[in-house]
């Protein structure tokens, strides 16, 4: 993106790329310091030259790692991914050697956020960039040792590249913003239930019978996709079930309040459900 630049459709920010020229010089997943994360490291279209990033989205900063210029960001409200999800974007720039950044300041889409830098454990000016598409700020070390988001998504599937000069994208599948439509009101307005991973078993009933135990059709395994995400046909018994479709069962309900479950409009949770 370029200075200044925003898109909003059908009421929502696209979440852009930040940067104006973007080489990357390390991808995600990769042997060194993105081993298990999906970060990328960017330079711009000259190494060694600080140059700036802007907004992606309108954002908050939620905290700031002044050692190693480093800041995490959450948009203010829900923007729309390159995958078409819509959701909060929680996301941390890393590298920045002028670090003016502060708790609680808000940042317009399109204004300047940073300037690509070398503080902390940086080898060449870039920014170090990862993306959750969540508003969970867990900032956790993994497996090997690396610090990272829960919910992070690789970058080509996060922001929008219109008027980025990409290159070098290490093959990633950037996408412009006419490559992903916008939600029609009515779709905005659908309800999904979001079945949590860390649950093991989650019963469903038949619609018209009643929803106790011994009624149990059957069981989803959310833990088994790391959350499932379904779309709410209707609600019953009160408003305590919700009718879903199942890929192998068909249309059953299953019970959600009191429930870890959560309800949200316009968009789903978890990818691995049926939707």
């Amino acid at each position: 993106m370029k200075k200044g630049q925003t898109s909003i459709r059908g009421g929502i920010e696209d979440f852009l790329c930040p940067f104006t020229d973007m080489y990357i010089t390390q991808g995600s997943n990769s042997n060194y310091s993105h081993k298990g994360i999906m970060a990328n490291d960017v330079r711009g279209a000259k190494s060694g030259v600080r140059y700036d990033y802007y907004a992606p989205c309108t954002c908050k900063c939620l905290r700031t790692y002044p050692s190693s210029g480093q800041v995490m960001w959450q948009s203010t409200k829900k923007v729309r991914f390159a995958n078409g999800r819509i959701d909060y974007a929680t996301f941390m720039t890393v590298h920045d050697n002028t670090m003016d950044a502060r708790v609680g300041q808000v940042v317009r889409q399109g204004s300047k956020l940073g300037n690509m830098g070398t503080k902390g454990n940086a080898t060449g000016v870039h920014c170090h960039i990862e993306v959750s598409q969540s508003a969970d700020t867990s900032w956790t070390k993994n497996q090997h040792g690396i610090y990272h988001f829960n919910h992070e998504y690789d970058l080509d599937d996060c922001y929008f590249t219109d008027q980025t000069n990409i290159i070098d994208g290490k093959g990633g599948n950037w996408r412009t913003t006419d490559k992903v439509k916008v939600q029609s009101s009515a779709e905005s307005k659908k309800n999904y239930v979001n079945l949590p991973g860390n649950i093991d078993t989650w019963n469903f009933y038949d619609i018209n019978v009643a929803p106790v135990k011994k009624n149990a059709k059957g069981q989803l395994k959310p833990s088994k996709f790391g959350g499932l995400s379904y779309y709410v046909y209707e609600y019953r018994d009160q408003g305590t079930t919700a009718v879903i479709n199942t890929v192998q069962f068909g249309k059953v309900k299953i019970y959600i309040k009191d429930t870890p479950a959560t309800i949200t409009v316009g968009s789903y949770q978890y990818s691995s459900g049926n939707h």
